[in-house]
Parts: C-alpha cells; sequence; structure tokens
C-alpha cells in the first residue's frame, strides 16, 4: 500500500476522484469500468516478457501491482457485504477487513493473475448490481465504519468510497506497472560483415 493514505471525503488529488460530483448510477458504472482496467492491466502485464512484473514491489513499503488487484477484488467483496448487512440491520457496525493483514494471510503476491482478474470483475458486477438499485431512503441509512477512522457514514458514501477504491487503485496499478515494465523496443538488426563489404565496394 502507498505511504500516503487518500482521502475519504471531497476530492483526491491522487487519483481526481470527487466524493461530491456524480449520480448512483454514473458512480457505479465508473466504477466498474475502472475495476475492468485493473483486471486487463494485472492480464496483460502478467502475459508480457516478464510475467513476474505484476509481483515487484517498486518500494519495500508499496504493494505490487497483482496485491492491489487482490485488494481490489477483496474490497469489492466485502463492500457488497456491508450493503446487504446495512439493509438487514438497524444499526449496522461493520466489522474491519484487516486490508494489510490479508495481504500475508491470504499470500496475495502467490495468486494467480487470471484468477484474480476474474474474480474482480465478478465481484464488480455484483456490487454494481447491489448498488444500483438502492433506493434514496437507503442510501441515507447509517452504520459505523472503522476506516480510517471510526465514524457513522451513510450506504450513500459506501458506494462513493468503494468506488474511489477503485479508481485510486486503478491509479496505483497502472502507474506501478508503467514504472516497472521494461520497454519493448526492437533489437537493431546486426550488420553482417558481407553487406559492409558490399557497400564499401559501391
Amino acid at each position: 500500500m502507498s505511504k500516503q493514505q487518500p482521502p475519504v471525503d471531497g476530492y483526491c488529488e491522487q487519483c481526481g476522484f470527487n466524493y461530491d460530483t456524480g449520480d448512483l448510477q454514473g458512480t457505479v458504472t465508473l466504477l466498474i469500468r475502472q475495476a475492468a482496467d485493473c483486471a486487463m492491466a494485472l492480464t496483460k502485464a502478467a502475459a508480457g516478457p516478464d510475467a513476474s512484473v505484476v509481483r515487484l514491489r517498486p518500494e519495500p513499503e508499496v504493494w505490487s501491482a497483482i496485491e492491489y488487484a487482490c485488494h481490489v477484488r477483496d474490497v469489492l467483496e466485502v463492500q457488497r457485504l456491508r450493503i446487504a448487512q446495512c439493509l438487514a440491520e438497524d444499526r449496522p457496525v461493520y466489522a474491519p477487513m484487516d486490508r494489510t493483514g490479508r495481504v500475508k494471510q491470504q499470500k496475495y503476491e502467490d495468486q494467480d493473475p487470471a484468477e484474480v482478474a476474474a474474480a474482480l470483475m465478478r465481484f464488480a458486477r455484483e456490487f454494481g448490481a447491489a448498488a444500483r438499485v438502492l433506493q434514496p431512503q437507503q442510501l441515507g441509512k447509517l452504520g459505523l465504519y472503522n476506516y480510517p477512522v471510526r465514524a457513522p457514514r451513510t450506504l450513500g458514501w459506501i458506494i462513493r468510497h468503494t468506488a474511489h477504491e477503485i479508481q485510486h487503485h486503478r491509479h496505483d496499478i497502472t502507474e506501478i506497472l508503467a514504472k516497472l515494465e521494461p520497454p519493448i523496443v526492437p533489437k537493431p538488426r546486426p550488420v553482417e560483415e558481407e553487406e559492409v563489404e558490399e557497400e564499401v565496394a559501391d
């Protein structure tokens, strides 16, 4: 995970997400599209000339592309379950997802990129389906959220926060891969000695 924690309200200068703009349907559409970008970036890099690039950390304290993708997948699953919990309980208290503990417990760095990408997209669609049908009164319902500080949050905020998580980590994944992936530059064709001799003769 990156050193600087992104904001949870207002405008994020790092990835450009704004909590104060966009309607529910537009936010969900954006989330699904950017989840697809995360999955595509991961699978494309894993299928490239050096598949190990998805497992490399650019710095010891910054996650690799596969670790970020696993985190995005798990965020989408956890947040969908939180939507269901909020609708089912009068005063929901959301259990922490232990984002840092999961990295080692579930061995993110060893997971298969194709499987991670497929699960990420499945959970994005399931989250989108659960979020799209929420009514205004449901979106205003409060629950006790634990990250980054313990505070009451509306279900509408949870939708936006999830969209921010995906957009922010899409930015992280593409930025990390751009730094680590070797540029594909065709090697110059070696000049044969015979060709050189012919040129001299001409």
